[in-house]
């Protein structure tokens, strides 16, 4: 059984990322970012100052652009046109969830898909379904280095995708579906059986249901990647019983140290792939 060392990839691509910047650096290039944050909300605020300030140590630039619950949407759109047309701007990213009467897909529709880093707009959704170039969301593309660093293999592979967010299921099972994944989604209150969990060979949980996946419902040597965050009693715990599910696993991540630190060495991968 192997348990995913999320930290030290994270690691490792963040010193990657760095490498690469400090070469655009010689060109006079410095990746920016905005981060665009709408409201008050302290721990989206928290979670936006984690990204920025590992966005900065790798030597890229950037802010978080902070504005008031009260704009409208059409301000709000007319903000981000006026990102899209800044060169010195190479990625947008919208905190979300949005307050409460904004509408969350149009605005994400207005961002350039050059500058979509994080892979919020719709169409680049849809660029991932076809098959297409596009970026990837953190969360995908932290799943996907995680298959390619401990060697799983997805071509004719029975897999369960269990929650389909467009952050990451949605997108991912596309993804694997397309490398010749038999992929199988599953949302929120969609029918789940024990027949297909035990005949899965990778397992990708994301539906924020603490430690709900049990040893006794998985085969020996499933690859089990739990890409949840629960808060309980002030810790942070998965959606999968890690210590029973690890002595039938041959690949587990844990959480938390497993996809979690993974996410902004992913987000700043493609902000520097938007300037090179």
């Amino acid at each position: 059984m192997t348990v995913v060392d999320g930290r030290n990839i994270a690691s490792e691509m963040l010193d990657n990322a760095k490498h690469k910047i400090s070469l655009l650096q010689e060109d006079g290039k410095i990746p920016y970012i905005e981060i665009i944050l709408v409201g008050e909300d302290q721990e989206s605020e928290r979670y936006v100052g984690m990204k920025l300030k590992k966005i900065k140590e790798v030597g890229a630039d950037g802010q978080i652009r902070k504005i008031e619950e009260d704009v409208s949407n059409d301000d709000l759109m007319k903000i981000i046109d006026g990102l899209n047309s800044d060169d010195k701007v190479n990625g947008i990213l919208i905190q979300l969830p949005l307050p409460e009467g904004f509408e969350t897909e149009k605005i994400l529709s207005r961002i350039a898909l050059e500058k979509d880093v994080d892979a919020l707009n719709p169409t680049t959704l849809k660029k991932i379904d076809s098959g297409e170039e596009s970026y990837f969301p953190a969360g995908v593309g932290a799943v996907l280095e995680i298959f390619e660093r401990y060697k799983i293999g997805i071509k004719g592979k029975n897999i369960m995708v269990i929650g389909i967010s467009d952050l990451l299921g949605r997108p991912l099972s596309s993804i694997l579906k397309n490398r010749g994944g038999d992929v199988r989604k599953i949302d929120m209150g969609n029918h789940l059986t024990f027949e297909d969990l035990v005949a899965s060979d990778i397992i990708i949980t994301d539906i924020s249901k603490p430690e709900w996946l049990k040893a006794d419902m998985v085969k020996e040597g499933v690859v089990v990647i739990d890409a949840a965050n629960n808060y309980i009693d002030g810790k942070v715990i998965g959606d999968v019983d890690f210590n029973q599910v690890n002595k039938k696993a041959s690949v587990i991540t844990p959480v938390p140290g497993g996809v979690g630190p993974i996410l902004i060495a992913s987000l700043i991968e493609n902000l520097v792939k938007s300037i090179e």
